[in-house]
């Protein structure tokens, strides 16, 4: 019987495993909580195979000129997969990492290593509490919030407050990315986009064309920023894919969110 790397992570208690996938000879998946969370291929660490993983990489690419290095804080860590991306194409970048299970990075780098070269900052902590050290280092050209317990998103990380923690985070150019997971209705989805609408002035969705028109589930890619600028970048986005690329540009976000409201502390209890 084949045994995987196997963690229960603490402080959650969920159990985390590295499994080999069905598509190359390096390419291997974190499971954690019996959930496909992360994927690595670690001979060919700038490939990606998860769809929402390559739309991100896409704004990476292309919201700075090739190569620059940037600042990025990185909510929720998985297998490192989007740090090990800029890493390689954006050297010399500095990266700061928000994870709050203390066991998990050591459990990923001691069976998938980092390319060479590869320096990231790291604190274990809530992906909220923990701002105050990340601002320490801030401002920041990016930051991304990709943070499950399981497959759901912790409340508190959804909330109009905790968006806004964020966004006093960024330079003035910044950019927020914000993964969600969704069913075809879309739920939460709409809610997480009128709540970041809420905060940022320019917003958009990226996902696939069927998800987008809510015949199908999975992960949206959100990203807002308070620079216009950023809106001049949607149709490359949507043309690296991958396909079919589906957008939602501001002047459909309305339409979009339907009648999703605001997430608030209050609503969720935080």
């Amino acid at each position: 019987m084949t045994t995987f790397p196997t963690c229960v992570l603490g402080p959650s208690g969920l159990v985390a495993q590295i499994r080999p996938d069905q598509y190359s000879d390096d390419g291997f998946t974190l499971y954690i909580g019996g959930e496909p969370q992360s994927h690595v291929f670690v001979e060919h660490q700038v490939h990606l195979l998860f769809d929402y993983v390559q739309r991100i990489a896409n704004v990476v690419d292309l919201f700075a000129p090739a190569g620059e290095p940037i600042a990025v804080l990185h909510l929720g860590a998985g297998a490192l997969t989007l740090p090990r991306y800029i890493a390689l194409t954006r050297p010399e970048s500095h990266q700061f990492v928000l994870e709050s299970e203390g066991n998990l990075l050591d459990f990923v780098t001691d069976n998938l290593p980092l390319p060479a070269g590869a320096e990231f900052t790291v604190r274990t902590d809530d992906a909220r509490r923990g701002l105050t050290w990340a601002a320490t280092f801030g401002p920041f050209d990016l930051i991304v919030v990709d943070v499950y317990s399981g497959s759901s998103t912790p409340p508190h990380l959804t909330t109009v407050e905790y968006f806004a923690e964020l966004a006093a985070l960024l330079d003035s150019d910044g950019l927020l990315v914000v993964n969600v997971a969704d069913d075809a209705d879309l739920a939460l989805v709409r809610a997480q986009t009128a709540t970041l609408a809420a905060v940022l002035e320019h917003v958009v969705v990226l996902s696939s064309k069927d998800l987008v028109e809510g015949r199908a589930e999975g992960n949206a890619v959100l990203v807002g920023s308070r620079n216009p600028g950023m809106l001049s970048l949607l149709p490359r986005l949507a043309a690296e894919g991958p396909h079919p690329s589906g957008t939602v540009p501001p002047e459909h976000l309305t339409e979009f969110i339907g009648d999703a409201t605001v997430v608030t502390d209050a609503r969720v209890g935080a």
